[in-house]
């Protein structure tokens, strides 16, 4: 061994060590969360591994995650000649030719993707530095961050080919000849030719090699560490349900997220794996509409807390925190911000949930300090004392049905379908009408059908959402007692709220029911010809119910009744990308007074379709972009749910 192949094992031998521990350290963190890891469902979890980690399926979702997957790709295929280029360094006779036609292959890989990366890198460069789209905004150090990394391996790949131009290696490599030629000729060349540039350049490559490997824990970059074991974890429950909180947990001292080690280690992980590149950020209503909430800023902030106090939790568990994660970390209007549309969520391509994060919050907030909006108070107190947010007698809920010969299970319980009107249904003057005219659908298809008059009751998604687990709870239970006490199996309910609310929440309380959205019912009645639509006149843009969409993949079914009742035209944000209303997470309660209002906003896109009419399938989103259209001063385009445009076309 020469006395450089020493100093470089030394070297070697030190990254290593600083980049294990700084791992080993980070992991400690991560386990300072409560419970256990994820586990089961191992094949699923490996299927994710494969399609959204290796095949970068999440990332492809946009024109930009090409070059991310040639980048990410690139990084283990130049991985091999760096191991190799390494070893060499330490003991020069050392070679991967013995692999034979494996060796000639990988070279090969390595020369077209050394030039495929380098192109992406410098795609990423312009992005970043010329045309600069706003998910990609940041502080100095976050850009500084990317430019570094994008530096060195830009630093990387010349001397990369540096070496390869220098000294030939087996298989087909026409970047390497034709730079070579280019630049030395047509005369083959080895190291002995050129010792110096080659010694420059090797030392170079493996100097930029082990500063990556010490840079990447704390760097932005952490990701590549933590990125795929979260997407393996990521397999675990159902989509934005919020996981029933045991209430009556002997010795628990307190609920929600108080604490940083409140959270779970996959939540904690979750911080841990953020790319920074800004997805979440760039779907959020609440960002795009000038509010304080960035999801991508919530995470880093956790990211950068956890890091913080790290240190001395692992010292002292129960040590109090330098700083309070509410309101120092997470402040006060970046919590009451947020919709739960889980548009974040959804564009994540590691899967990170914010919106869990900050209901956890919330939880704590309510339930150990009873602090939360004044608005929302009164909505929640109304719920509590009459199970509705508007306040009025539970005994009128069913009143709407007065006229239309529509029977309670209490008059009659061997139907097919509870029709679960839900709290906007039984008391909005508006929305009675699309509960009216989804009843008339039914009766003209002739379905079996009953409601559940003054016994049913807010099913407490808004309560959940807020943070007042305990009213959540009650709701909850109170509603499922009875739909068993029924035998209810199957249900239909207008509102997405009540549908996502049942179908993946009530399980939780014992309530395993069979749920359909109206939309879904309708649908199905009109294939079967149970329902004759006849196509009229006119074009409708229809906006995707987050809670409906994205929450639960109903996007066919509102579209096909639109299309057989008349014509329909998209907005540019639609189905699963579908922009908010800002009703959600409680929202449809609180006074929005940052920024620019949410539903207007959303109104404003509708209109720029040039569409006759609005469709909604949601009550809060047809009284939310009802209002929107307003205040456009647009009250002359109508807003109607899906059922009442079906119910005309069958008239």
């Amino acid at each position: 061994m020469t006395l450089g192949g020493g100093v470089l094992l030394v070297l070697i031998l030190a990254a290593h060590a600083v980049f294990f521990w700084r791992v080993y350290e980070i992991v400690r963190f991560v386990q300072l969360g409560k419970g256990a890891w994820p586990s089961g469902a191992v094949a699923e979890r490996l299927k994710d591994l494969l399609l959204k980690g290796f095949g970068q399926r999440l990332v492809l979702r946009q024109p930009a995650g090409l070059g991310h997957l040639i980048i990410f790709w690139g990084f283990f295929i130049l991985t091999y000649g760096t191991i190799e280029g390494l070893i060499n360094g330490v003991l020069p006779a050392f070679s991967f030719a013995w692999m034979g036609p494996v060796y000639s292959l990988m070279n090969t890989l390595q020369d077209f993707f050394g030039l495929l990366v380098a192109a992406a890198l410098l795609i990423a460069l312009y992005r970043r530095l010329v045309l600069r789209p706003k998910r990609l905004e940041g502080t100095f150090i976050h850009t500084l961050d990317a430019l570094v990394i994008i530096g060195l391996i830009l630093a990387l790949i010349v001397a990369f080919y540096a070496l390869r131009v220098i000294e030939a290696r087996p298989g087909f490599t026409p970047v390497s000849t034709f730079l070579h030629g280019l630049l030395l000729g047509a005369a083959q060349t080895s190291r002995a030719d050129y010792p110096v540039a080659f010694g420059l350049f090797h030392w170079l490559h493996n100097l930029v090699v082990l500063g990556f490997l010490v840079y990447i824990p704390y760097s932005k970059h952490l990701h590549l560490i933590t990125a795929l074991p979260n997407l393996f974890l990521s397999k675990d429950g159902v989509r934005g349900r919020i996981e029933k909180l045991d209430l009556e947990a002997e010795g628990a001292e307190s609920f929600g997220v108080a604490r940083i080690t409140d959270y779970t280690k996959k939540e904690l992980l979750d911080a841990a794996a953020c790319t920074e590149c800004g997805r979440c950020q760039e779907a959020c209503p609440a960002y795009a509409t000038g509010k304080p909430l960035s999801p991508k800023e919530v995470i880093l902030g956790l990211k950068a807390h956890l890091f913080a106090e790290g240190p001395a939790l692992l010292r002292d568990p129960k040590a109090d925190p330098t700083r309070a994660l509410y309101p120092e970390i997470i402040e006060k209007d970046v919590l009451w911000a947020c919709t739960t549309c889980r548009a974040c969520e959804e564009a994540c391509p590691v899967e990170i949930l914010p919106m869990s994060k900050l209901i956890g919050i919330r939880q704590a907030r309510v339930l150990m300090e009873g602090d939360f909006p004044e608005e929302a108070q009164t909505a929640l107190r109304n719920v509590e004392n009459q199970s509705n947010p508007w306040g009025l007698p539970q005994e009128s809920r069913g009143d709407w049905a007065a006229d239309l010969g529509v029977k309670t299970l209490a008059e009659e319980a061997a139907v097919d379908y509870l029709f679960f009107v839900g709290c906007a249904g039984s008391y909005d003057q508006r929305y009675m009408k699309v509960t009216r005219a989804v009843a008339q659908l039914l009766q003209k298809a002739g379905v079996s059908f009953g409601i559940l008059g003054a016994e049913e009751c807010c099913t407490g998604d808004s309560a959940k959402r807020i943070g007042n687990e305990y009213l959540a709870q009650m709701m909850a239970q109170q509603n499922v007692d009875v739909m068993n006490g029924y035998g209810v199996k199957k249900v239909v309910t207008a509102c997405p709220h009540c549908f996502n609310t049942i179908k993946n929440e009530f399980p939780q309380y014992g309530g395993a029911f069979e749920v359909l959205h109206h939309t879904e019912l309708l649908a199905s009645l009109v294939r079967e010809g149970r329902l004759a639509p006849v196509k009229r006149a006119g074009n409708v843009v229809y906006h995707d119910s987050c809670y409906l969409g994205r929450y639960n993949d109903v996007i066919d079914a509102p579209r096909a009744l639109l299309t057989a009742a008349g014509g329909l035209i998209e907005a540019p944000r639609s189905q699963k990308n579908s922009f908010c209303c800002g009703a959600g997470g409680g929202r449809m309660w609180m006074e929005e007074r940052i920024g620019e209002r949410v539903n207007v906003n959303r109104s404003r896109e509708l209109l720029a379709t040039h569409a006759e009419a609005a469709a909604t399938a949601c009550p809060f989103c047809m009284t939310m972009i009802s209002d929107g259209l307003k205040m456009e001063e647009r009250p002359d385009v109508p807003v109607k749910d899906v059922a009442e445009w079906l119910l005309e076309s069958c008239d």
